[in-house]
C-alpha cells in the first residue's frame, strides 16, 4: 500500500509543492482547498492516486464528511499537512473584525479542526504517523501590524506542542513549520490596511530566493528526520534567537523596523 496523506491548501502555494513532491514519490494523496480552486486541485492532482476534496477548512461538518470518505478509500492514513492558511495587516484597532475572524478561524481553528478530524486514525498507525502544521515566523515574533496573522501563528505553534505533549510515543510525530518570507501565493489572499504594509510585503516577497518547493524539500527532510521545528530564513532564525536571548532589545528592533517602512 503507498504512503498515503492529507494536504490542506494544496491548489497553490506550499501546499500544491508538497502535493508535488509527494505524488512523485509515489504517495496517494487527498488535496484540499477552497471550492474556487477546484480547476487548480485538479491539475495539482493530474497524476494517479489523488483525491481532490473542495470545502473550506473552517467547516466542521465537511472535515467529518471527509474524513468519512478516506476511511472508506484508504486502509491508513500516514500524514496530515495543514497548510491552509491567509493574512491581514494592521495595527491593532485598525482592523476589521471581519479580518480576525477570517485569519483566527483559517490558520487556527482550520488547522485544529484537521488535527481533531485525524489526530485519532493517525495514532492507529501501526508503524509511525505525522502531523506538519505549518505557522510562520510571525507566530514566534509578533510582527507589528500583524496582530491578528501573528496570534493565529502562536496558537498553531501552541497547539502542536500540545499534540506532542500528549503523544510522547511519537504516534502522530509532530513537525511545526515556521518560515519567513518565500516566494508564494500566500499574498493574493492577504488584507493590507495600508499601502506602506503592501509595498513592503511585495519587495521581500520579490527579493527572497528561497520559494514553496524549497520549502517543500526541507519539509520532507523533516518528515523522515523526525524533526520538531522547521524555523527557515535566515533572519528569521536570528531573530528567534536573539527573541529567546533579550526579548526587548527584539521588540525594539523590530518596532525600528516598521516605523522606517514610512
Amino acid at each position: 500500500m503507498p504512503r498515503t496523506a492529507v494536504i490542506t491548501g494544496a491548489a497553490s502555494g506550499l501546499g500544491a509543492a508538497l502535493a508535488r513532491l509527494l505524488a512523485a514519490e509515489g504517495w496517494h494523496l487527498a488535496a484540499v482547498d477552497l471550492p474556487a480552486s477546484r480547476g487548480a486541485l485538479e491539475r495539482v492532482a493530474s497524476g494517479s492516486g489523488t483525491l481532490i476534496e473542495p470545502f473550506d477548512v473552517r467547516d466542521a461538518e465537511a472535515w467529518r464528511r471527509f474524513r468519512s470518505r478516506l476511511r472508506d478509500a484508504w486502509p491508513r492514513l500516514d500524514l496530515v499537512v495543514n497548510a491552509a492558511g491567509v493574512g491581514a495587516t494592521a495595527t491593532v484597532g485598525l482592523l476589521p473584525e471581519s479580518q480576525w475572524s477570517r485569519v483566527i478561524d483559517t490558520n487556527l481553528i482550520g488547522t485544529a479542526l484537521g488535527c481533531e478530524t485525524f489526530l485519532p486514525w493517525l495514532r492507529e498507525h501501526p508503524g509511525g504517523s505525522r502531523v506538519v502544521n505549518v505557522a510562520s515566523i510571525a507566530g514566534l515574533l509578533a510582527m507589528p501590524s500583524m496582530a491578528a496573522y501573528s496570534a493565529s501563528k502562536a496558537g498553531v505553534i501552541a497547539l502542536s506542542e500540545s499534540i506532542a505533549a500528549e503523544c510522547p510515543a511519537g504516534r502522530p510525530g509532530v513537525t511545526i513549520v515556521c518560515p519567513g518570507f518565500f516566494r508564494s501565493g500566500l499574498l493574493d489572499t492577504w488584507h493590507f490596511a495600508a499601502a506602506r504594509e503592501a509595498r513592503e510585503a511585495h519587495r521581500r516577497m520579490e527579493a527572497t530566493r528561497f520559494d514553496a518547493p524549497a520549502l517543500a524539500r526541507r519539509i520532507r527532510r523533516a518528515i523522515d528526520r523526525d524533526e520538531r521545528y522547521v524555523v527557515e530564513g535566515l533572519q528569521a532564525r536570528w531573530l528567534w534567537r536573539l527573541k529567546r536571548l533579550a526579548p526587548r532589545t527584539t521588540t525594539a528592533l523590530l518596532n525600528r523596523i516598521y516605523r522606517r517602512l514610512g
